[in-house]
């Protein structure tokens, strides 16, 4: 036999045994933590404790910073379902309407992601995680999810509340942050009426979006000490309670109010604004004292205990500092205390203050 033979034939049974891998080793079991154990899960992937389909249902009720959730928990489900073969992952955005008729109807998911608005609807049918085992998150983000000394909402992103405005807004209003002054200082000072051809247009000092859900102005008031609660149209918006918070995003950057009260969205479209040339400066204050913006993983009711215990295998994924370094991808925030996924911009400078600085809600209260 020549050279050139041998080397056909040693190609194609090379060829032959890699082929015969891909067919066979999905069927075998292989246990341990010993090396060749570990070199085959990780070119296969272990079999998964649950062997089917795990239902995620997120319910968006604040704005993420720069794309949906729904992007965070698809990318952590495929890594998670490559290292659980044969358990899959699937994300169904609802609404908070949908989520609670369907609940109605006797529909469920295995897995809620959600924030406040929904607590007291989804008490029947969640159930506590099994243990805290692998949970690093910040203690009063997991004192969050408690009830009854039992973990039943477990916190995987968050965000900020933050005082917006710019050079020119605060000069129109006739204020300035010289000599130490904060945004915080001025926030209900900044409004001013104009009258033009006998019409009168009124700019609000400060401007919210609460629409019925979130509480911006409890994050407000717990930073300056100051009620928001019947003030003059020159010092706040009048339809800050009703609206969404893009409403008072338009309203501010329509001239409508000087300073904004967005969130880590807002931040992320005022970036945007000045990347873009519309605006030349942004003046920013983070509000480092309540949050509601808060999303977390609930367990749903289940009888099958495999199942349960895949569905808090990937809600604590969702939570592991690996994967929560890549929370930036959505604009958000983590909530591992110190982890700052973060390199530049202001939610670089954000996120590097926050260490636990700001309080969060109890879930269930």
């Amino acid at each position: 036999m020549n050279k050139k033979m041998f080397g056909v034939l040693k190609r194609a049974f090379v060829a032959f045994v890699v082929v015969a891998l891909f067919c066979f080793l999905p069927f075998v079991k292989i246990s341990g933590e010993d090396e060749f154990s570990l070199i085959f899960n990780a070119f296969v992937g272990a079999k998964g404790k649950y062997q089917g389909v795990i239902v995620v249902w997120n319910v968006d009720s604040f704005e993420s910073g720069t794309a949906p959730k729904t992007k965070y928990l698809n990318s952590v489900a495929r890594d998670f379902e490559k290292k659980n073969k044969g358990t899959y992952i699937l994300v169904r955005n609802v609404t908070e309407y949908e989520c609670k008729s369907l609940l109605e109807q006797g529909e469920k998911p295995d897995l809620f992601s959600c924030s406040y608005s929904l607590a007291d609807d989804l008490k029947n049918y969640v159930q506590p995680y099994s243990s805290e085992k692998d949970i690093n998150i910040e203690k009063n983000l997991l004192n969050a999810g408690k009830l009854n000394d039992e973990l039943y909402a477990l916190a995987w992103c968050r965000g900020i509340y933050v005082l917006i405005s710019s050079s020119e807004k605060l000069e129109k209003a006739g204020r300035s942050l010289e000599n130490g002054v904060k945004l915080s200082d001025i926030a209900l000072k900044a409004g001013f009426e104009t009258t033009k051809k006998g019409k009168t247009t009124i700019t609000s000092s400060l401007v919210f979006g609460a629409n019925g859900k979130l509480l911006p102005q409890k994050a407000f008031s717990s930073y300056t000490g100051n009620g928001l609660e019947n003030l003059s149209a020159v010092c706040l918006n009048e339809n800050s309670f009703a609206q969404s918070q893009y409403s008072a995003y338009a309203n501010f950057v329509a001239g409508g109010s000087t300073i904004l009260l967005g969130s880590q969205r807002d931040v992320c479209r005022m970036e945007g604004r000045l990347a873009s040339g519309k605006m030349t400066d942004i003046l920013y204050q983070p509000l480092y004292s309540e949050t509601d913006l808060v999303q977390f993983c609930l367990l749903a009711k289940c009888d099958d205990k495999t199942k349960k215990e895949s569905a808090e295998d990937f809600a604590k994924l969702l939570a592991c500092e690996k994967q929560q370094s890549k929370i930036s991808g959505i604009g958000m925030i983590p909530v591992i205390s110190g982890l700052n996924p973060y390199s530049e911009g202001i939610m670089q400078h954000i996120v590097a203050e926050i260490n636990g600085n700001y309080k969060v809600f109890s879930f269930f209260d």
